[in-house]
């Protein structure tokens, strides 16, 4: 199939995903002629030697093509499902607020997708979370205080740039000041600009400083700019805001456009519309449903806009030159990757009570909220490093009839309970019939929820679990 100038340069601004681990067949076309970028997801790796090998079929074909994924580190992972991450959430690493920390986890994570092949991380989160309920940032973020934000977020960007890795920062222009999931709804930031400047949009001007390869624009609204378009998709946002006042002069990238923000999947081809109108360099799609019709209908829609002169061919053409030539940043760490050590994250778990366990055997009970959009069902829990630790464990049921479990150790492991009111009122009657249970809060911590004994990890990654235990093993009292 042949594509014109245009056509091609409006492919230049595309980068959808695909499930599986082989190239579809209906990508080819595109990929033959000027797409900008392919955004993986899980499905796309099951293990990092089929992702490695997957990506390299890609480059076979167009070898300058940006490759992009969310590996956020910790609960957000498209690389270690089965089991977690091996890495830190953001959450975790604010506060154990070590610099050289957070620049060395991101410098190894940085190592592992060079590994396989990857040009631009859509990490690290600079959202400050400030509202303590919101659903969809959570342990994603680095904390509630800008400063403390503004501080990891370029040693996160540091860390994966000595790896030869580029780092998107998001969303936004925050995500952390609002209580809406912009994958449903689209949410609305309020507050004065000046104010936001010292807040929500203070680690985004911290990364542009230190020069931050990439912004992903979030699907909401920033009512002191723009009051009736999104972020995404508004040139008072995209271009006065970010690129003239702000400075930033590298690649935006939009959230993916078939989130229920921007009206989902039957507004796609709109929304791409409008995101590139609005000046975006790259556009995401999901990966989910039909890729194929939403890169066809997508590129018609901008398309006929050229030609109906709504959009300037020429500055499309300009841009696609930009982005073709586009590269990640050399390497200045070639060796190879380390996994994290646990005992370097102890100082960031909040822990209280007496947590000792007995080695012989334990009942263990696990308790989750379904989990966000953003993450997507990852391996969690705690039974497997329990055993790897030699200890013996019970998988108990949440219903279990406690007046009759009464001996031997109890540990009650949950994430989220307080998005889900059921875990909180079974959380509440395990901790009346045994108080001396140990209970493990490995989500957003629900504070309201505060037995006699228990460790908070923030965040649910394998990482977590493998501190939790070796917390437990060493026996600490009172934090």
């Amino acid at each position: 199939m042949k594509f014109n100038n245009n056509e091609k340069a409006i492919l230049a601004h595309f980068s959808p995903g695909f499930g599986g681990t082989e190239i579809p067949d209906w990508i080819f076309k595109y990929l033959e002629n000027g797409l900008g970028g392919i955004t993986l997801f899980s499905s796309n790796c099951p293990s990092l030697d089929v992702a490695r090998e997957l990506i390299l079929k890609i480059r076979a074909i167009s070898p300058n093509i940006i490759i992009s994924l969310d590996e956020e580190g910790g609960d957000v992972t498209r690389l270690f499902v089965p089991e977690g991450s091996p890495f830190p959430t953001p959450a975790l690493l604010g506060r154990c607020n070590d610099l050289e920390l957070t620049e060395s986890s991101f410098r190894e994570l940085g190592k592992v997708l060079k590994f396989i092949g990857v040009d631009l991380n859509l990490a690290p989160v600079a959202d400050v979370a400030t509202q303590s309920d919101n659903p969809i940032v959570a342990v994603r973020a680095f904390g509630n205080d800008a400063d403390l934000v503004s501080r990891h977020v370029v040693s996160a960007v540091k860390g994966l740039r000595s790896a030869g890795i580029a780092s998107c920062i998001k969303h936004f222009p925050g995500h952390g000041g609002v209580l809406e999931d912009s994958h449903h709804d689209l949410p609305q930031l309020t507050g004065e600009i000046d104010e936001l400047i010292s807040t929500h949009l203070k680690p985004f001007i911290s990364g542009i400083g230190d020069g931050v390869e990439a912004i992903m624009m979030g699907h909401i609204l920033l009512s002191a700019i723009d009051s009736t378009s999104p972020a995404s998709c508004s040139s008072l946002i995209t271009r006065n805001l970010l690129r003239k006042k702000l400075g930033f002069n590298g690649l935006v990238v939009t959230d993916a456009l078939d989130m229920g923000a921007l009206g989902g999947t039957k507004k796609i081809h709109t929304s791409a519309l409008r995101a590139i109108s609005a000046g975006a360099d790259l556009l995401c799609f999901s990966g989910l449903y039909d890729q194929s019709s939403f890169v066809e209908n997508s590129l018609v829609a901008i398309r006929e806009a050229v030609e109906a002169g709504e959009i300037n061919s020429q500055s499309i053409k300009d841009n696609a030159e930009k982005i073709w030539s586009w590269r990640p940043p050399v390497t200045t760490d070639l060796s190879p990757a380390s996994l994290p050590e646990v005992s370097k994250f102890k100082s960031g778990v909040h822990y209280q009570g007496k947590l000792s366990i007995s080695t012989d055997q334990i009942s263990l009970i696990e308790l989750s909220a379904d989990p966000t959009i953003a993450a997507g069902f990852v391996g969690w829990g705690l039974r497997r490093p329990f055993m790897r630790a030699g200890v013996k464990v019970k998988l108990e049921s949440s219903d279990i009839d406690l007046s009759t479990h009464n001996q031997g150790c109890l540990v009650v492991a949950f994430r989220d309970a307080f998005r889900d009111n059921k875990i909180l009122v079974a959380l509440d009657r395990i901790n009346r019939s045994r108080p001396d249970a140990i209970f493990v809060d490995m989500g957003w911590p629900t504070w309201s929820f505060n037995p006699k004994n228990i460790i908070r990890t923030f965040g649910s990654s394998a990482l977590a679990s493998e501190i939790t235990v070796a917390l437990m093993i060493e026996g600490l009292d009172d934090h």
